[in-house]
């Protein structure tokens, strides 16, 4: 009866999946009022605080976030032509902390096509001075994130049905805690989530595909729990570390593996495993979905 175990471990992540999908409530639709289009800029110096985090919450439209050694913090433009869309920002200090929360508007009706005339999109520039912890919860849109160069300290990222894209092509100069990546039902291509900084890294994948390469500059050892929801996830290990691969699934055929040998029962290492400084763990579990491993 086990697999009556996994398929109730399954229900149970797609239905959190669902749940964790940060769209708003919706009751009684209303007409959104269509504006002319607005170009919003919101800059926040961090003066007299030496940590801070940022939330952002969008539940339609695009993202796009970046570096920048010019800005002292943060700096936004929002760019929207739908009247309840307004961003809500929220700044509040904390002993030497700052919190940074920015909001969207909500009207109590989404856009059910791409050729309605709604539009939305967020563009923010993050400092490279001051350490943050970094939040996204995204519902309807795409994201594109170039973390590369911001001192994180933590991150989480919770996709709806839009398409996410991350990129780190620089160090993350802080040690990061912990990466959290909880997919829906989009894509995620995740590149070089070595140069994260990372101690551990926690994946739980949706309806759609994933693509997770772990290459990039590689300080210090780290583990990684990765699930499979119903979709597809790809898992490119990086060159000069060990790795290796504890699986939990109801069959090795929801496992598929290039350049790794069975170390045990549902246990894998690739050939730098026991001779390389460093080693990657990652924990593995299969409901209903498939991940491939790929060594370079």
């Amino acid at each position: 009866m086990r697999w009556k175990s996994w398929l109730m471990w399954a229900l149970a992540l797609l239905l959190t999946l669902a749940c964790t999908i940060p769209l708003p409530q919706i009751s009684t639709p209303a007409p959104l009022t269509l504006i002319e289009p607005v170009d919003q800029q919101k800059t926040i110096p961090a003066e007299g605080v030496s940590e801070a985090s940022v939330r952002l919450r969008l539940y339609v439209g695009d993202l796009t976030l970046r570096s920048s050694a010019a800005v002292p913090f943060f700096d936004g433009h929002f760019r929207y032509n739908v009247a309840e869309w307004e961003p809500v920002i929220r700044e509040e200090k904390v002993g030497a902390a700052l919190r940074v929360t920015v909001n969207q508007g909500l009207g109590t009706q989404l856009p059910l096509a791409d050729s309605e005339p709604y539009s939305n999109a967020w563009d923010i520039t993050l400092g490279n001075a001051l350490p943050v912890e970094l939040t996204a919860d995204l519902g309807v849109g795409a994201a594109n994130l170039d973390l590369g160069g911001i001192p994180l300290t933590g991150l989480s990222i919770t996709a709806g049905s839009g398409d996410v894209v991350l990129s780190w092509a620089t160090q993350n100069p802080q040690p990061l805690g912990t990466l959290r990546l909880t997919a829906g039902t989009g894509a995620v291509i995740a590149t070089q989530l070595g140069n994260a900084n990372f101690d551990r890294l926690s994946f739980v994948g949706g309806t759609g595909a994933a693509d997770l390469d772990l290459s990039g500059t590689w300080t210090r050892s780290a583990l990684g729990d990765i699930k499979a929801g119903a979709g597809k996830i790809t898992v490119r290990t990086p060159a000069g570390v060990g790795v290796r691969l504890n699986f939990s699934g109801t069959s090795l055929s929801d496992l598929h593996t290039v350049g790794f040998s069975e170390q045990s029962e549902k246990v894998f290492v690739n050939a730098d495993y026991g001779k390389a400084p460093l080693t990657l763990t990652l924990n593995i579990a299969v409901a209903v979905g498939d991940v491939t491993v790929i060594a370079p």
